[in-house]
């Protein structure tokens, strides 16, 4: 189910990606600006500080049910819009988190469709240099938090707490695997991004990703408990486009 679930964020992803690259879609005035990694790196580290302080002083689960209902609801207003008019897709959006709110067991489904749509956004606003040194960032960042500070280790645990992971939960074999949402938005960045440039750079990205997606899933299966999955996400993803652009120019 992890790799069908990886798949299809991509496929997702690439769909959303593609709209929004053809419409010229972006939440940067310049998606070739490399001062964009750095802008969206400090978002994010400022969302974790954010999130780190809410587990420490809020004790309670609302406001963070909230959080990722309104991901979710963005998203699907987003994905939405590229097919129908404002109204539609509001109303769209809002009839999809009424299923979201009834059936808590899909919430996996809608977190997966969130993250591949926020993706496939970041994708269509940066170019591929901004692009490979935003992941670079993230998934250094990623290490550094799961192995030196173990900060991204504190974070999950609390979110998992409160029932509000931002993690979609799935099984390989018989083991239950959680990859964070992050995990799922940056291949999804990166092979719409790399679709900017071609179709081939984008299938050859997916493809990387995938395989460190293996990687860390052979890791896990020997030695268990919390690794960043982003290194070798982003690091397979990274060296397939580099063989890309070298071997097929």
């Amino acid at each position: 189910m992890l790799l069908v679930a990886f798949i299809a964020a991509q496929a997702i992803g690439l769909l959303a990606g593609w709209h929004f690259v053809a419409q010229e879609v972006s939440v940067v005035d310049n998606p070739a600006d490399i001062g964009n990694s750095l802008f969206l790196f400090v978002y994010i580290l400022v969302g974790t500080i954010v999130i780190l302080l809410l587990l420490k002083f809020y004790h309670g689960k609302k406001l963070f049910l909230l959080i990722e209902l309104l991901l979710e609801f963005s998203a699907m207003q987003l994905f939405l819009s590229m097919f129908a008019s404002e109204l539609v897709a509001l109303v769209g959006a809002a009839l999809m988190l009424g299923i979201r709110l009834g059936f808590p067991q899909a919430r996996g489904a809608f977190l997966l469709f969130a993250a591949s749509v926020v993706g496939a956004l970041l994708g269509s606003s940066l170019d591929i240099i901004p692009a490979v040194i935003l992941s670079l960032m993230l998934a250094g960042y990623d290490a550094i938090a799961v192995f030196g500070t173990k900060h991204m280790v504190t974070m999950a645990k609390g979110l998992d707490e409160r029932g509000a992971a931002f993690a979609v939960s799935l099984k390989h074999k018989k083991e239950s695997i959680q990859l964070g949402t992050g995990d799922f938005v940056m291949p999804v960045l990166l092979s719409v991004s790399a679709l900017k440039l071609s179709t081939l750079d984008a299938v050859f990205v997916v493809c990387g990703g995938f395989a460190g997606l293996l990687l860390m899933i052979y890791v896990l299966e020997r030695h268990k408990g919390y690794w960043p999955a982003l290194p070798p996400i982003v690091g397979g993803a990274l060296l397939f486009l580099l063989v890309r652009v070298v071997a097929l120019p």
